[in-house]
């Protein structure tokens, strides 16, 4: 998500102002910057100020906790400090889990109507894209029957997975068929998503730590979050896992990255061994 250690410089901040900094974000983003990543969050902050003019530091942090237009300048701080690396079909076998073990045991449970799946942190499309080609695929859903929900807090990569045009670099996992199958090349090295499936998946921002937001949101069959809460502490992951909780169907199923765990997060999903890989799952009553 992010870089660290990208070489040593003096610092921007004294020690006092960079905690205030970490702390800041951390509340209203849940990322953690330590002191390993000094070097990077303070060349990522002298790039806003300099785009604001030059504002010093201090001046720059009161404007991210008071000025009236802090919204629109926390939106284009998180693009700075945040990356997003991503690609078709990544975390295959728990993607082929999805598709061959829970897809029919939900449209058995479902009474063969609706389901809605949210990818949280969907960075610039490829997850939510290949949930929907994965559904498609499964032949059991009709055209209507899954609604998909994809956010992100980054607005930059959310522009890119609302065009639904990707390049050679998201396609590395998955070989030409899939290319062919889903995508039409609109000029050499771009491919565009097909309209059938771009429709299927609706795009929005939404900060994970952004609580009366998620009162918008529907409740869920599925959630998937990988590789995401990675970057947050402890006391982040609770957080954001609670939501999670609340937002998810009873049974439901939650779906994280593979090096991620909920061990001393939570006690309210059941760690689940189906066929085809081990998922998180909310039971049933």
């Amino acid at each position: 998500m992010w870089t660290q250690n990208e070489g040593p410089e003096k610092p921007l901040l004294d020690d006092d102002l960079y905690r205030r900094y970490s702390a800041v974000i951390h509340d209203e983003t849940g990322l953690s910057f330590g002191l390993s990543s000094r070097f990077f969050l303070e060349r990522r902050l002298e790039t806003r100020m300099s785009a604001l003019g030059g504002m010093n530091p201090r001046d720059y942090l009161n404007f991210l906790l008071y000025d009236p237009d802090r919204s629109q300048e926390w939106d284009l701080l998180v693009t700075v400090i945040t990356t997003n690396e991503t690609y078709f079909m990544r975390e295959l076998k728990q993607l082929k889990c999805f598709q061959q073990d829970i897809l029919p045991a939900l449209w058995e449970r479902s009474g063969r109507t609706k389901i809605r799946v949210w990818s949280a942190g969907c960075s610039s499309g490829e997850e939510p894209f290949s949930l929907a080609i994965l559904i498609k695929e499964s032949g059991l859903y009709p055209d209507g029957a899954v609604d998909i929900y994809a956010t992100d807090i980054n607005s930059r990569v959310l522009a890119k997975a609302k065009a639904g045009i990707f390049t050679e670099s998201s396609f590395r996992a998955v070989d030409p068929s899939f290319k062919a199958a889903w995508f039409t090349e609109e000029e050499p090295g771009r491919f565009r998503i097909s309209a059938a499936l771009q429709r299927t998946v609706t795009f929005s921002r939404l900060n994970l730590f952004d609580s009366p937001r998620y009162a918008f949101l529907p409740v869920f069959d599925v959630i998937f979050c990988r590789n995401v809460i990675i970057y947050f502490d402890l006391e982040a992951k609770v957080k954001v896992i609670e939501r999670f909780n609340e937002k998810l169907k009873r049974p439901g199923y939650l779906l994280l990255g593979h090096s991620e765990s909920l061990i001393s997060v939570t006690d309210k999903f059941k760690l689940v061994h189906l066929p085809g890989d081990l998922v998180y799952m909310k039971e049933g009553a």
